[in-house]
């Protein structure tokens, strides 16, 4: 529906009087009702809307109001709205005309009827509550704290409330123009306690009621207390002790109210063993249980007298100065009507120990960052009566902040060889490249921070226990002595207050004896030109070596990963002219093919024969320690250099080659390698004196 506010004209007013009367005499045509008749108040259904008039059904009954701009119309939460705000049709509504809506015989009234006053009824509340707490108060202005760790300031709305008190707020939505929800007013909590406890003294003649009302409290005081304790663990750091000493209180109030018990608890529970837990109230029964349980519950001569334990902390006394972890001895005593069954010691709400036999003696530890502590001593009897006593400590709160570094301890002199080392299982004195433990021992109160710093370099702040941390101790790879080490530990508290400590511990070189040894090649290995060499070296400890230089023929590289390895290729054929001796030469002829193809003419052919041990190849492999110390081993080896022996140039595809045998070497029955156009022919030959042999070459 969508209504637009207009000035009111002729037509519409018109067409609404026309309505009325037919209205009228519709009405006027049934037989008046006993019940049917309307006053000028009135509820009912919203059945159409115009946009000057609502059509409503009340008691069967169908009538038109004219809804003037003056009328006062509430959509809750929202007031003073205008007609087109209210909802579609078919709601419930509650109002004022400004006569009568039907005559004594319940007939509608003929005359126009004028609203006067509207009020929408919601299908559902338009308020709600929500629980807090009075964090601080300044004047008339009040700060809640929500469960949620949330703040809200509250400007002049904290009258009669003070600091710690639970809260009820009632809020709703936002009316018309805000945002968010409003808060209407503020209960005290308490205030909902004293009138559930005048409830149940108004009950004292019917006890199965007592017992559904100590139900609801029980399910309340739970819900209230789990309430306070997530508000401690959301609270920022300047109300979690308030909150805290805020639910201690309460649990104190609930042990001792469910401890009282008294009179009431008692006909309670002597009515349900009677009646049983689904009876909520005496007139509920039947005569004869009524009577039973009148007789048995309600004569004062039946009702049980037993009485709780008393418990009494008689060391140390409440208000006692005790140090932050301070152990504190506490004594209790306790007695009862019937027997004590255990006593119960409790520190911060906490329970620590359960004595089930005097003396009722036990030890406690202080605990730090509070300003007070709680300890409470409870008895139980085996009546399932409890009782208690409690006691609040006052924790001193020092300004002294200490520190000391336990490990490493300083050194006793320069000369001695220093502290042991803290590496687990060394018996060595602390040395270059050793990952040392740094520990320090911490007393104060409240968050202490401690923050190392190693020859002047701080390193990451530790802010709980245990004040400790792993360092590496660098290598400076110099032959001088390594300088001391210098450890210092800064610690500090919330308060400002700060302590340091600092040790000087002497370092050790760590000296490596370095062996190497060459494990490939084998010492006896000979090469030839062109060959491969893979070179392998090892020490007694690579783990201490940084690198390994390897020296082949003069030409150096490092390889600084373990296993230590290096590849070597040795030169290939000398480029020496053929040679030339009065020998009778092995003369070679045959066709020579050169890629699958006959080579072309002037392509050079070239025979090759091993010759003798001309030259060495020297290895060297040398490693360096991570200290800077060295360890070598060589190894030389022969390398048999092929000699050109002879060429020949290719004509019409065929060669005609003299190999000879150069002066004071013997190649007779050496073999005899080609290429062809410088690449290796697939056959060979062997050599002889004055020989001839027809070879066809092919090479690719």
């Amino acid at each position: 529906m969508k209504r637009v506010s207009t000035p009111r004209l002729g037509i519409a007013l018109i067409a609404s009087l026309v309505a009325v009367l037919l209205l009228a005499v519709s009405a006027g045509a049934a037989s008046a009702q006993e019940g049917r008749t309307i006053g000028r108040g009135f509820t009912g259904t919203v059945v159409s809307a115009t946009e000057l008039s609502l059509t409503i059904e009340s008691k069967g009954q169908l009538f038109e109001l004219f809804v003037p701009e003056n009328t006062m119309i509430s959509n809750p939460p929202d007031r003073d709205v205008a007609l087109a705000d209210l909802p579609e049709p078919e709601y419930k509504i509650a109002g004022l005309a400004d006569q009568r809506i039907t005559d004594e015989n319940g007939i509608v009234t003929v005359e126009p009827l004028t609203a006067v006053k509207l009020t929408v009824i919601p299908s559902k509340a338009t308020r709600e509550h929500k629980r807090t707490i009075a964090a601080d108060k300044e004047g008339e202005d009040l700060t809640t704290l929500d469960e949620d760790g949330t703040l809200t300031r509250h400007a002049g709305q904290g009258a009669g409330i003070e600091k710690g008190e639970a809260i009820v707020l009632l809020v709703r939505a936002a009316g018309k123009g805000q945002t968010g929800k409003v808060v209407r007013s503020f209960i005290k909590a308490k205030m909902v306690d004293e009138r559930l406890d005048r409830l149940a003294q108004a009950q004292t003649e019917d006890p199965l009621k007592i017992g559904v009302l100590d139900d609801l409290r029980k399910k309340r005081e739970d819900l209230q207390e789990k309430r306070l304790e997530r508000t401690a663990e959301n609270a920022g750091s300047g109300f979690k002790e308030f909150v805290l000493d805020t639910v201690r209180t309460f649990k104190e109030t609930k042990e001792e109210r469910r401890g009282r018990g008294g009179v009431g608890k008692i006909l309670s529970e002597c009515a349900r063993k009677i009646a049983g837990d689904r009876a909520t109230t005496i007139t509920a029964l039947d005569a004869d249980m009524r009577r039973q349980v009148t007789e048995e519950c309600l004569n004062p001569e039946k009702i049980a007298t037993a009485q709780a334990p008393k418990v009494s902390i008689t060391s140390p006394t409440s208000g006692t100065v005790v140090a932050a972890d301070e152990v504190v001895t506490v004594t209790a005593e306790a007695k009862d009507d019937v027997a004590v069954v255990s006593v119960t010691f409790a520190v911060a709400g906490v329970d620590v120990a359960t004595l089930t036999a005097a003396p009722y003696t036990t030890e406690i530890k202080v605990l730090t960052g509070v300003s007070s502590v709680e300890v409470r001593a409870t008895a139980l009897d085996e009546d399932g009566k409890k009782g208690k006593d409690t006691i609040r400590l006052r924790v001193a709160r020092t300004t002294d902040v200490g520190v000391s570094i336990t490990s490493p301890a300083a050194s006793v002199d320069s000369a001695g060889g220093s502290r042991r080392s803290t590496v687990s299982g060394s018996a060595e004195a602390i040395a270059e490249g050793d990952t040392i433990s740094i520990q320090a021992d911490v007393k104060g109160t409240g968050t202490i921070t401690v923050v190392f710093t190693i020859d002047g370099v701080a390193q990451t702040p530790i802010a709980a226990p245990p004040y400790a941390m792993r360092y590496f101790v660098p290598r400076t790879n110099t032959n001088t002595a390594p300088a001391p080490l210098v450890i210092t530990a800064a610690a500090s508290d919330g308060l400002g207050n700060t302590a340091t400590d600092s040790v000087t511990v002497n370092i050790v070189r760590k000296a490596t004896n370095v062996v190497v040894k060459i494990t490939e090649p084998s010492p006896n290995a000979k090469f030839k030109g062109g060959d491969t060499v893979v070179i392998n070296a090892t020490t007694n400890d690579d783990s201490e070596i940084a690198f390994m230089t390897f020296s082949v023929s003069g030409v150096e590289t490092v390889d600084s990963v373990a296993p230590f390895s290096h590849t070597q290729k040795v030169p290939g054929r000398t480029t020496a002219p053929a040679a030339t001796s009065n020998v009778p030469p092995n003369v070679f002829v045959g066709t020579a093919t050169l890629d699958g193809r006959p080579a072309p003419d002037g392509t050079l052919v070239v025979a090759w024969i091993a010759g003798s041990d001309s030259s060495t190849l020297s290895i060297k492999a040398t490693a360096t320690a991570l200290g800077g110390e060295l360890g070598s081993a060589s190894l030389s080896l022969p390398v048999s250099n092929a000699v050109n022996a002879g060429e020949a140039t290719v004509a019409d595809g065929k060669y005609v080659l003299n190999a000879a045998q150069p002066s004071g070497q013997s190649f007779n029955g050496k073999t005899v390698s080609f290429t062809v156009g410088g690449k290796d022919a697939a056959q060979t030959g062997t050599w002889k004196q004055g020989g001839a042999d027809v070879i066809d070459l092919t090479a690719n």
